[in-house]
């Protein structure tokens, strides 16, 4: 992001001894020089700049006139009044006297740093991307085209927790690919996860409350319970995910990834599931159950949800691996007696996502369309899991390993506990980059390692690049 352009407003200041015109002269020449207006931006017509800064045309016409003398503005025609495109901004811009934040602000600010891990990721073993060149966009934009045509109520106001059909189509694609049993009107539909993590926070949790948390976990699902002020308590992840023998005697929330855990990839076995329900009952602690990438299991365990009779579970899904992350859209399951409560506070977040997209999905998911789609992506990336594991296997050295390895998009290459994973990967070839164990550690210090990617690109991508990989971690041994 460049630096912020420093620019007085337009409006005169009426209590000034300088002439209306000169103002607008002089604040119009400083807004062409600093960058604000660029080269062939198209000024308002004089009236209509007149008539918006409350001032005579005359002032208006007078003050483009001169810096149309001046080299800065050129009338065109039928067009209109445009900067000069041959005007060169200079190299260096005013910037803004720097302030201190408010505390509440400055919190928020230091988050920054937990939004940007997902986005160090580079080249085809990038994490938390599903291969768009798949995307079925013939099927998609033939639906796209139906709701954007016909407007009606799709340019409305609409309901706030999402459109009906879709909430419907949810409900039947969940309670047959994840067996979780949801009326519509217990979903939510929301931007992705990170506004499903949100809303959560908001309605269960007040600052100060402490939310159980996965150690490694998902960097932007404890950026948004901190956001909230929630005291993080880590609870150690192995082989079979969250370990249920160290979760504390109190908690408000708790986030868990059971299905396909961020990031070593464990499953929580059956035994544990049941004992993380009886604590949550004897605890009263609401469960917020991530099931980001389940879709690609071939052989799933049925959603932790399914097995809820306390109704502590929040069910969390997305569309942003199953399809693509640009579409934005996602959805929670809330537990029957707070439904309401979450329909009332998602409108108080926001009025909902745009009709006309979700009426497109609905329809996506009921013709059968989203349906094929998953089961040709896991064929698909079920191959490439292949290919990146025994390319990964083959060529690690003793201390190593890669897995667990079930399912999903991504996978983790662990290490020795003194493994300084952040100096090895910066030996990964260019346009490469890939995300450190450590820096996805709540409180260990053992967890090194990295974490795989395979979704982005194809097989003889991915293949090249794992073999690079794994020479770069035995070269490094």
């Amino acid at each position: 992001m460049g630096e912020p352009i420093e620019f007085d407003s337009l409006f005169p200041d009426r209590g000034s001894g300088e002439t209306l015109g000169a103002q607008l002269t002089r604040r119009l020449r400083h807004a062409i020089e600093t960058g604000f207006f660029g080269p062939g931006a198209r000024l308002l017509p004089s009236r209509e700049l007149a008539r918006r800064l409350g001032v005579a045309r005359n002032t208006v016409t007078a003050a483009l006139d001169q810096l149309t003398a001046e080299g800065y503005l050129e009338a065109r025609v039928g067009a209109g009044t445009f900067v000069t495109t041959t005007f060169k901004t200079p190299p260096t811009r005013a910037t803004m006297t720097r302030r201190p934040l408010p505390p509440r602000a400055n919190a928020l600010a230091a988050l920054k740093s937990e939004l940007d891990v997902l986005g160090t990721t580079a080249g085809p073993l990038r994490i938390g991307a599903p291969d768009l060149a798949e995307f079925p966009l013939r099927a998609w934009q033939q639906l796209s085209r139906k709701h954007l045509t016909s407007s009606g109520g799709q340019l409305d106001y609409g309901q706030s927790s999402g459109l009906l059909a879709l909430r419907q189509a949810i409900s039947r694609h969940i309670a047959q690919f994840r067996g979780v049993v949801a009326d519509s009107e217990h979903i939510i539909v929301v931007e992705g996860a990170q506004a499903a993590f949100a809303l959560i926070a908001q309605v269960l949790s007040a600052p100060g409350d402490r939310v159980a948390i996965e150690d490694p976990c998902y960097p932007l699902a404890r950026a948004a319970f901190t956001a909230r002020g929630l005291a993080i308590h880590a609870i150690p992840v192995d082989d079979d995910g969250i370990r249920t023998d160290a979760l504390p005697r109190d908690a408000t929330l708790a986030y868990l990834t059971p299905s396909h855990q961020f990031p070593l990839g464990g499953a929580l076995p059956l035994g544990r599931r049941l004992a993380l329900l009886r604590w949550a009952r004897r605890t009263e602690t609401y469960l917020v159950e991530d099931d980001y990438d389940s879709e690609f299991d071939a052989h799933p365990l049925p959603a932790l949800q399914s097995l809820d009779r306390d109704e502590r579970v929040i069910y969390v899904g997305t569309f942003s691996k199953t399809l693509a992350p640009g579409l934005r859209l996602g959805y929670l399951v809330a537990p029957p007696h707070l439904a309401q409560t979450f329909r009332l506070a998602r409108a108080l977040a926001s009025l909902g996502s745009a009709a006309a997209l979700q009426a497109t999905l609905a329809d996506f998911i009921a013709q059968g369309h989203f349906a094929r789609h998953i089961r040709r992506m896991t064929a698909i990336y079920e191959r490439r899991r292949r290919i990146v594991v025994d390319t990964l296997s083959a060529g690690l050295p003793d201390g190593f390993r890669v897995g667990p390895a079930q399912t999903g998009l991504h996978v983790a290459v662990t290490g020795p506990p003194t493994l300084d994973d952040v100096a090895m990967l910066d030996a990964v070839p260019p346009g490469q980059r890939f995300l450190p164990l450590s820096r996805l550690s709540v409180e260990r210090t053992d967890c090194r390692g990295v974490v795989v990617g395979y979704g982005a690109e194809g097989d003889d991508a991915i293949a090249r690049a794992a073999g690079q990989l794994a020479a770069v971690i035995a070269a490094g041994r």
